[in-house]
């Protein structure tokens, strides 16, 4: 089958497949709005989070999923809770990243909590007294690392795989989270950071800091914009301080680290973001996205390409349950639609619903005895299965 007929086939049924799925009441509640006391900052602190849609979904088994920690929630919450909805989900067959939570974490005090030093000279180089109360990124790391982290994986069902974003002072705190505690997350996003700050201080220690430690199967991707504006005295000390961290990271690398770095030429420091946070996203899990050509030809290579996946990104990743039911419906092929539906009982057998999928297909193909084995064990998933009961009166009537 050739691959252009394959995506055109993808878009007319992913919606139909997909749509069982609880997602129109979903439209118009991206997330939720929570908030914990931090004994480190002394504060109540919101967060923001977003749940895929197969999250709540009764009809398939309960999954674990990556989280993203998304810094200036308020601003970016809805891009990239909208990029992951968009690439992970399925939405026309796109599973370009896994499904994932984002939590996305609201500024009470910004200067304070993404600033790495109490700065005295600003980018300018120049004395500034804006700068007081400055320095309390440590404190703000600390925060995310022993309360926030732990109360997301006590609440939520997450995999240990996290994803870290910021944007300008952000950039510098995932960039300074890199340093100061590289096994929190497993990839860190800085969107045109502000390396400048005082004094260039994390930009000096750059060299020391990739060199005198292994960063296993670490990613680092960075992100510039076009900052080169000659009426604005502090876009030289902005844009230098980013070309000066690439040259230091292509001359001397980090062991580990996968790293990759973007100039975007026409995007400014405020628009840069949303482009920069999706071609981070699939820097980050290149490789993920299943070919489905191969996979119609030998579903069973399925597991191994999650299998490579897994190796690369340092945690287990597996084809959700939604992923197989797409790529059955999609298999012309029989014997491949029942190999996928298969896969999915041994993946998720508690799940009554890839047994239901897994026996309609041996019933089909003539098989009895399969068919009434997956509908049995689809019952014991879920002693209410209307389905299961119909399909196994129908298996014992004496006209079958």
């Amino acid at each position: 089958m050739r691959i252009s007929t394959l995506v055109l086939m993808l878009a007319a049924i992913a919606p139909s497949v997909l749509a069982a799925q609880p997602r129109f009441a979903r439209a118009t509640t991206i997330g939720n709005v929570d908030s914990i006391w931090s004994p480190t900052l002394k504060e109540q602190r919101p967060y923001l989070i977003y749940t895929p849609p197969s999250y709540r979904d009764t009809t398939i088994s309960p999954q674990r999923y990556p989280v993203l920690y998304l810094l200036d929630g308020d601003a970016h919450f809805h891009s990239v809770s909208g990029l992951v909805q968009i690439l992970a989900t399925g939405v026309n067959g796109t599973y370009a990243i896994p499904e994932m939570i984002v939590v996305a974490i609201p500024n009470t005090n910004r200067m304070r909590d993404m600033s790495p030093t109490r700065a005295t000279v600003g980018p300018d180089g120049k004395p500034w007294p804006n700068a007081e109360g400055t320095g309390g990124m440590p404190a703000f790391l600390n925060f995310i690392q022993q309360e926030l982290i732990p109360r997301v994986d006590s609440v939520y069902r997450t995999q240990p795989y996290r994803v870290f974003i910021g944007h300008s002072l952000g950039g510098i705190t995932a960039i300074n989270a890199l340093y100061t505690m590289p096994d929190v997350f497993n990839a860190y996003v800085a969107i045109d950071p502000s390396l400048w700050w005082d004094n260039s201080t994390l930009l000096k220690q750059a060299k020391e800091r990739l060199t005198t430690r292994p960063y296993n199967k670490r990613v680092l991707y960075v992100a510039q914009a076009n900052t080169l504006n000659p009426d604005e005295v502090t876009t030289g000390a902005h844009y230098s301080g980013i070309t000066q961290f690439n040259a230091l990271m292509q001359t001397y690398g980090a062991a580990g680290l996968r790293y990759d770095f973007k100039y975007y030429e026409n995007e400014d420091h405020g628009s840069v973001p949303l482009i920069a946070e999706y071609d981070a996203l699939r820097f980050i899990f290149d490789g993920y996205k299943v070919n489905m050509q191969r996979v119609l030809q030998s579903p069973r290579s399925l597991l191994q390409h999650y299998q490579q996946v897994s190796d690369k990104l340092g945690a287990p990743f597996v084809p959700s349950e939604n992923s197989l039911q797409l790529y059955g419906a999609v298999a012309q092929d029989s014997t491949a639609a029942l190999t996928l539906a298969e896969m999915a009982t041994e993946l998720y057998p508690m799940s009554y619903h890839a047994w239901n999928r897994f026996g309609i297909l041996a019933a089909a193909r003539g098989d009895k005895l399969k068919a009434k084995s997956a509908f049995e064990r689809s019952l014991k998933a879920r002693p209410d299965n209307a389905v299961a009961k119909e399909q196994l009166l129908k298996l014992n009537s004496p006209d079958r």
